[in-house]
């Protein structure tokens, strides 16, 4: 990987720290509704013999208003698994969130997205996605497949618009736009799995980053890591001149 292409890839993550979420249209008042999960619950419902087994198990747990549905409101999911930044954050229901879900191969989860906050570069190792915009216009996304088709495949969407991403592509979505926004996103298997690019690219050794980068003259071994600190976990501020539009301090 050249350097030019990683400081593309992550010229859009401004550097900030995680924080709650702001300027968000969402009742933040409303208390936490998803039941807590045990690991002995999911012990059980994993070695059910069959969905009815399966579902004798979840039945017994109380109302299926409780165990059957689930709340994506972000006052419902304090730690949301697909994380949380000034951009936003990524509410996701998958077998260990949502077990109702075990051996039904979907998960999905809800992105509220700030304005001018992006979902940044990253994976589902295990699904693909297809995700609709629910709320907000001017989103855009993008994604490359893989080294032998390395062509961004762009598409801005409009609301109820949406766009896919095959599993393992890297990709993203940036709410270009002054107002906030909010999508959808159905998997393809239950445990779809993240990987964020730049995060976990900039965690491998330092030397190796330093060789696979062609030992740039702005990075090495010596400060990969002080530079890896400073990259947003997950939902960041995409780029200035969204910011500045948007009258966004950055």
């Amino acid at each position: 990987m050249h350097l030019r292409n990683v400081v593309r890839l992550l010229a859009c993550a401004t550097v900030v720290s995680a924080s709650p979420i702001s300027q968000r249209a969402t009742n933040s008042t409303i208390p936490p509704s998803n039941p807590p999960i045990t690991q002995d619950l999911l012990n059980q419902l994993q070695l059910a013999a069959n969905s009815e087994a399966r579902f004798e198990i979840l039945k017994a747990q109380g109302p299926a208003d409780t165990w059957l549905k689930y709340d994506f409101n972000p006052a419902a999911n304090p730690n949301p698994g697909g994380g949380k930044g000034l951009g936003g954050q990524g509410d996701l229901a998958n077998r260990a969130t949502f077990p109702a879900l075990i051996n039904l191969g979907v998960a999905m989860s809800a992105g509220f997205m700030n304005p001018c906050g992006m979902n940044k570069p990253h994976i589902h190792p295990r699904a693909s996605e297809f995700l609709t915009l629910a709320k907000g216009d001017n989103v855009l996304t993008g994604f490359i497949l893989e080294n032998g088709l390395q062509t961004q495949f762009s598409t801005t969407l409009s609301l109820y618009q949406g766009a896919i991403f095959p599993q393992g592509s890297i990709h993203y979505e940036f709410n270009d736009n002054c107002e906030p926004a909010v999508f959808l996103a159905a998997f393809s298997n239950e445990d779809p799995g993240l990987s964020t690019i730049g995060k976990n690219f900039f965690a491998l050794d330092p030397d190796v980053v330093d060789a696979d980068l062609g030992f740039p003259d702005q990075l090495d071994g010596t400060n990969l890591r002080q530079f890896d600190a400073a990259i947003p976990k997950s939902f960041s501020q995409g780029p200035k001149e969204c910011l500045k539009r948007c009258k966004i301090p950055y």
